[in-house]
């Protein structure tokens, strides 16, 4: 039984030795690296699929991290057409800092389907981008070599049965 006790101390000094060795000085590891500041969003795609039931409603909710340097937020959408923008309209930054630094702006679908008249679409389907970009707080676009100043993504808008693009809807 004094084997054992005995052993099991050396044991134990024998693991303190070994965690106390991997925690070694973290000092000369490097020098830290700068944060790269970068847009980040949610979701790289949104499907909006529109029909009667739900055309008060939701389409959805664009999040984006907040930045600490960003004074200004400005998001535009581009009319997508064979993979390119040829058109874009501006929307207005109404979102709202949540919880752990996230941002959020609402997205409706009857507001799609008056960016859809915006642009004058006249199908049942559509392709947007929506880009974000932040600048500082004197104008300039929040940027670095490794990260863009803007994140876009796809939004793919289907317009469902019954559900027309006219301006009688309102």
């Amino acid at each position: 039984m004094e084997i054992m006790k005995k052993l099991f101390i050396i044991i134990c000094l024998l693991a303190n030795i070994v965690v106390l060795g991997a925690c070694g000085d973290v000092e000369s590891a490097g020098d830290p690296q700068p944060r790269v500041p970068r847009v980040e969003v949610e979701s790289e795609n949104y499907y909006v699929q529109i029909v009667q039931e739900n055309i008060d409603g939701v389409a959805f909710v664009y999040r984006w991290l907040d930045m600490e340097t960003a004074s200004k937020y400005v998001i535009t959408l581009g009319l997508e057409v064979d993979g390119e923008t040829t058109e874009t309209i501006g929307v207005e930054d109404k979102s709202i800092l949540t919880y752990d630094g996230v941002r959020e702006l609402l997205f409706t679908n009857r507001q799609i389907m008056e960016y859809m008249r915006a642009f004058e679409l006249d199908g049942k389907e559509a392709q947007l981008g929506i880009t974000l970009e932040a600048f500082q707080a004197d104008g300039v676009p929040i940027t670095s070599e490794i990260a863009k100043a803007s994140k876009t993504s796809k939004i793919d808008i289907i317009l469902g049965p019954g559900v027309e693009l006219n301006p009688d809807l309102e």
